[in-house]
């Protein structure tokens, strides 16, 4: 991990514009130690994209948050979105190239939470130079994906590597930035079949080369969010990693599982109450030649073979999808537990199939 110091100006804008909480009773029990409330911490976080996966996911835990964090979403013209009524909920409408509405809607905030869909990712630099210029000491880029410090996995993945020079941009102009790592989403993974294991299709391909990797539901994701934007920006006399001071320019590892592929069939398999004699298993395909014939897809232009790719090398064994070291300690930090397999893959089949995302 990078180490994270907070520059001289990022603690005056902090001592200018964070909520100072003074009751002297404790916090939420942190990484095994009480913090005493007497602490600085963020107040108010403006959200880019919450009508969203995660975007939602957040807004719905950052509002349930004891912390009373002051919530400003922003949204375009053009966005059919609805939120909830909220007395700490304001919405902001504006176009997001217009720089004279966001340095209007982005004044007073304390951190930002970028959350865009794929086709709005043109709009994130406009939004990250307006939110420097604003003085946010907090931006959270559109990640939620894989470890954004694993370089090796970053330069063999095209779609992670916007999501590098988004960070890169916010470091040059002088931002703070805090990443997201969540791996595949298993809401969505599981029910488009993308790890593997066909739910709806009763086939599974088993990858010889494939090991364990780490997966997130939504909303653990969204809390795990809340969770680290509710930490105090310094914790004086405690651990410094429960404090935004050490996730500054660093990442967050969120997770709910840490499975293999045939821990999933198996869950599968009982969700479905079927047997696995019911089901197409191939177990002699390896991830080695998914991810050249994903790159075949790209270099005829088809999106399915990015996808392909990204999830190539969140399940092959060493590639990157396995960071369970880093986030067992950010769980512990953040309060977070891991799922249950059983449970999760028995929701997903419940809710359905899902359209393809590409044909």
């Amino acid at each position: 991990m990078f180490p994270s110091i907070l520059s001289h100006s990022t603690s005056t804008k902090l001592e200018n514009r964070i909520c100072k909480a003074t009751e002297q009773t404790r916090s939420q029990d942190i990484d095994g130690e009480d913090i005493m409330a007497d602490q600085d911490y963020l107040k108010n976080i403006a959200i880019v994209g919450a009508g969203g996966n995660v975007g939602s996911a957040a807004l719905k835990h950052l509002l349930a948050s004891d912390r009373n964090f002051n919530i400003t979403i922003l949204t375009q013209p053009t966005s059919t979105s609805t939120f909830p009524t909220h007395p700490r909920l304001t919405i902001q409408k504006g176009t997001f190239t217009d720089p004279n509405f966001l340095h209007s809607a982005l004044q007073n905030q304390d951190a930002l939470i970028l959350a865009l869909g794929f086709r709005a990712m043109d709009l994130q630099p406009h939004l990250i130079t307006a939110a420097v210029s604003a003085g946010i000491s907090y931006i959270l880029p559109t990640e939620y994906a894989g470890d954004g410090l694993n370089e090796e996995m970053i330069n063999a993945v095209p779609v992670f590597q916007p999501k590098r020079l988004a960070r890169q941009q916010i470091a040059s102009l002088g931002g703070t930035w805090i990443g997201i790592a969540t791996n595949p989403w298993t809401d969505q993974s599981l029910r488009l079949g993308l790890l593997g294991i066909e739910l709806f299709a009763r086939k599974a391909t088993l990858y010889r080369d494939a090991g364990k990797f780490n997966m997130s539901t939504l909303d653990q994701v969204g809390l795990g969010i809340a969770r680290v934007l509710g930490l105090p920006v310094k914790n004086e006399g405690g651990s410094k990693r429960a404090s935004l001071e050490h996730y500054g320019n660093n990442f967050v590892y969120i997770s709910s599982l840490h499975v293999t592929q045939r821990e999933v069939l198996a869950s599968a398999v009982k969700a479905t109450g079927t047997s696995e004699a019911e089901w197409e298993v191939d177990e002699e395909d390896t991830v080695k030649d998914w991810i050249e014939r994903c790159k075949g897809m790209m270099a005829r232009g088809e999106m399915k073979g990015a996808m392909g790719l990204t999830f190539a090398y969140y399940l092959g064994e060493g590639l990157g999808g396995d960071y369970q070291a880093k986030a067992v300690e950010d769980m512990k930090v953040l309060g977070l537990r891991e799922g249950d397999l059983d449970a999760v893959v028995k929701a997903e089949v419940e809710k359905g199939p899902m359209r393809p995302l590409f044909g």
